[in-house]
C-alpha cells in the first residue's frame, strides 16, 4: 500500500442473529429514480450488471447508480459480539467499527469487529478514533490471561484455548467452587456490562454458573445474581436485596451467548442475545464489583460442569460535550467530562493513551477519554482501479441506520455472498451482502486519493451549526501534492468533496457576485489555473457535494504535481471571502466500462 502501509485482505464478519436467513434481494435505484429489485453480479474483468429478481434481462450499471438493501429491523447484535466499542474515522475515505490495538508514530493497528487478525493503516490517514457517543470504556478483558491486578481469584480459574469468541483464549471456571472478582476503583453510577458465555446444555442439579454485579447502597451492598446454568433448563435472575425485577423465562440453549446488563438512574435491564431476561427500577447505588463464579450445593467435591466466559466489556454512560475547540496542527484527547488535552500522541492501545503535553508525559485511561483526534497531515493512498464505489454496511445487526460503516474504493468482485472492494489505505475489504446497506457507483476509472483530512478555507470562524471542520479558518489557500509514477494518456479530473460553497447558479446576491468574478475558489495544477469550483456546485447547502474539474491533457507529469486551491474576495477595499469546507481531494482518470 502507499507510503509503506501493509496490504491486507480483510474479510468482515459474517452477520449472525437477526440478519441471518433474510432475503438477499437488493434494490437498484437508477439515476432517473426508477427502482428494480434484484442483485448486482460480475467482477472488474468482465464488468458488472444488475440481475432483476423477476428474471428479466440484466441491466448494465450506469454512473450514478445506487444499490440499496433494507436494514434488519431487529436491534439484536450477533450472539457472540457486543456493540463495537470504537470507531476509526479516515475522513470521507472510511469509517470502521472495531477496537484500537495500537498507535505508533507512522501507523495505526486496528481490529475490526467480529473478525480475527488486524489491519494496519498509515497514521496520517486516520483523523480520529472515538468511542461510541455517550460511552466510555471502563474495563475490557478478552481473557488471554488472568490479570491479578484486575481480578482476585478463588478455586480453580484457568485460561483455555477453546472454545473462545475474542482473541485466541477464554476463561474457564471449574467446579465445585471457583470465581474471579473485579473491584471497581470508582463505583459506576450508570453503564452497561456485557460478557459472552458458553452453555454446554447440561443439566446438573445443585450446580450454578452465575454472573453477579454488586451495587453499593448508602448502608449496604446488593448483588444481582444472573444464573446462566446448570440446575434448570431456563435462565434465572435473583435479586434478594433489590432492585425489584420482573423476570421473563428464557430457555437455555447450547452454544455461545451474550449477556448484557444495563443499569443507571430509573432502570435495570438484563438481556441475553438481545432478548429481555429481566427489567426493573434502578439498583440501590452504583456498581462496585463484578463476580463470575461457579458454585455447588450438597454435591461434595465432585468437579461438575465448567463455565466458560470471554470478551467482557464494561462502559459508563456520559453526556458528550456540547462544544469543543479544534486545532488541526496538534493531537487531541477529548475527555468524557468535556475537557480537551492538546499535545503529541505518543502511543495508544485499547486500555490507555499516552501523550506528551507541554513537555510532560501524560497517561489517560479510556474511561476518561471519549476520543482521540489526530493532527491532520496529507496522506496519499494507493491507486485503486475499477468500478469506483462507496460501500456502506452494518458492522453489527441493529446498528443505527444513520451510522453505518463505509469505505470508498473500486469494486472488483460481486460474489454470491459478498462484495469485494479495493481501498486506498486498508487493502481489500470483503463485505457480506447481508451487511450491505448502500452501494453508490460513480463509474469506471483509476482513483488516487490525495488528502482525506477536512479543511476550512476562508476568513471567518464558523459559529452556527452545522459548523465547518475545523471551525477556525486555515487561510485563503490550500496546497497539496500528488506523486505519479506515470500519467495515463487519457482524460484526468480533480475530484473534490466540498461543503458550504457559494454556487454560481444561485439566486441570491452572493451568487450574483460569483457570476461577476467575485467570491470564487479556483483550482491550480502545477501553477496553471484550471477552473473554479463555484460553477460546479448545485446549491449552497450543508450536505457535502462531490465535484469534478477537468484537468487539461499534458498538465500532469510523472513525479511530483502540485494542487492548489485559492480563494478570491469581493471588490471591497477590505475584501470578504467565501468560507467553505474541503473534505477530500483526489485525482481520477476515467476509463470506459469493460465491453459486455
Amino acid at each position: 500500500m502507499g507510503r509503506g502501509a501493509v496490504a491486507l485482505a480483510v474479510a468482515l464478519f459474517a452477520v449472525a442473529g437477526a440478519a441471518r436467513g433474510q432475503s438477499t434481494t437488493e434494490e437498484l435505484v437508477r439515476p432517473d429514480g426508477r427502482k428494480v429489485a434484484g442483485r448486482i453480479e460480475g467482477n472488474a474483468r468482465v464488468g458488472f450488471r444488475f440481475a432483476p429478481a423477476d428474471g428479466s434481462a440484466p441491466i448494465r450499471i450506469e454512473p450514478g447508480t445506487t444499490i440499496r438493501r433494507e436494514a434488519p429491523t431487529s436491534a439484536t447484535p450477533p450472539t457472540t459480539a457486543g456493540w463495537p466499542p470504537f470507531h476509526l474515522l479516515a475522513g470521507e475515505a472510511a469509517r470502521l467499527s472495531g477496537t484500537i490495538r495500537s498507535v505508533a508514530d507512522d501507523r495505526v493497528t486496528w481490529s475490526m469487529e467480529g473478525r480475527s487478525g488486524e489491519i494496519i493503516l498509515p497514521r496520517a490517514c486516520v483523523q480520529a478514533i472515538v468511542q461510541r457517543p455517550g460511552e466510555a470504556r471502563v474495563l475490557a478483558d478478552s481473557f488471554e490471561s488472568i490479570d491479578s491486578s484486575r481480578w482476585s481469584a478463588t478455586g480453580h480459574p484457568e485460561i483455555v484455548d477453546g472454545p473462545h469468541v475474542d482473541g485466541s483464549r477464554a476463561l474457564r471456571l471449574v467446579g465445585p467452587a471457583s470465581s474471579i472478582t473485579h473491584e471497581l476503583a470508582e463505583p459506576l453510577a450508570a453503564g452497561r456490562l456485557e460478557i459472552a458465555f458458553h452453555d454446554d446444555g447440561s443439566i446438573a442439579p445443585g450446580r450454578e454458573c452465575v454472573v453477579e454485579p454488586t451495587f453499593r447502597g448508602p448502608t449496604s451492598r446488593a448483588a444481582i445474581r444472573i444464573r446462566l446454568g446448570w440446575s434448570e433448563e431456563s435462565l434465572a435472575v435473583i435479586s434478594p436485596s433489590g432492585p425489584t425485577l420482573q423476570v421473563q423465562r428464557l430457555a437455555r440453549s447450547s452454544g455461545w451467548h451474550r449477556l448484557a446488563i444495563r443499569f443507571g438512574p430509573g432502570e435495570t435491564e438484563i438481556s441475553v442475545d438481545g432478548r429481555e431476561l429481566a427489567h426493573g427500577r434502578e439498583p440501590i447505588g452504583p456498581l462496585g464489583s463484578i463476580r463470575l463464579a461457579v458454585r455447588s450445593e450438597g454435591t461434595g467435591e465432585k468437579p461438575g460442569p465448567s463455565a466458560t466466559f470471554d470478551d467482557l466489556r464494561l462502559v459508563r454512560f456520559a453526556e458528550p460535550p456540547a462544544s469543543v475547540e479544534v486545532d488541526p496542527g496538534q493531537d487531541e484527547a477529548r475527555l468524557v467530562v468535556g475537557d480537551q488535552i492538546f499535545g503529541q500522541l505518543r502511543s495508544a492501545n485499547g486500555d490507555h493513551v499516552e501523550m506528551l503535553v507541554e513537555g510532560r508525559p501524560v497517561t489517560l485511561q479510556w474511561a476518561e477519554v471519549s476520543g482521540l483526534y489526530l493532527r491532520r497531515l496529507p496522506a496519499q493512498g494507493s491507486p485503486v482501479e475499477g468500478l469506483l464505489a462507496r460501500v456502506e454496511w452494518l458492522p453489527t445487526p441493529g446498528e443505527r441506520a444513520s451510522e453505518p460503516d463505509f469505505a470508498e474504493g473500486a469494486l472488483i468482485d460481486a460474489t454470491g455472498h459478498s462484495l469485494v472492494l479495493a481501498t486506498p489505505f486498508i487493502g481489500t475489504l470483503t463485505i457480506p451482502r447481508e451487511a450491505l446497506r448502500r452501494l453508490s457507483l460513480a463509474g469506471w476509472g483509476r482513483r488516487i486519493l490525495v488528502d482525506v483530512a477536512a479543511h476550512h478555507l476562508g476568513d471567518e470562524p464558523s459559529t452556527t451549526r452545522p459548523m465547518l471542520d475545523p471551525p477556525q479558518p486555515e487561510g485563503l489557500s490550500l496546497e497539496r501534492s500528488i506523486e505519479l509514477a506515470d500519467v495515463p494518456d487519457q482524460p484526468a479530473e480533480l475530484v473534490l468533496d466540498v461543503v458550504q460553497v457559494q454556487p454560481e447558479s444561485g439566486t441570491d446576491a452572493f451568487s450574483a457576485q460569483v457570476r461577476k468574478g467575485e467570491l470564487r475558489t479556483y483550482a491550480r495544477i502545477n501553477g496553471q489555473r484550471i477552473d473554479y469550483i463555484n460553477r460546479h456546485v448545485r446549491e449552497a447547502g450543508d450536505t457535502p457535494e462531490r465535484i469534478r474539474l477537468a484537468i487539461p491533457r499534458g498538465l500532469l507529469r510523472p513525479g511530483r504535481n502540485v494542487i492548489r486551491l485559492e480563494l478570491t474576495g469581493d471588490h471591497d477595499p477590505r475584501p470578504n471571502f467565501d468560507d467553505l469546507g474541503v473534505l477530500q481531494i483526489a485525482v481520477e482518470f476515467p476509463t470506459p466500462a469493460p465491453a459486455p
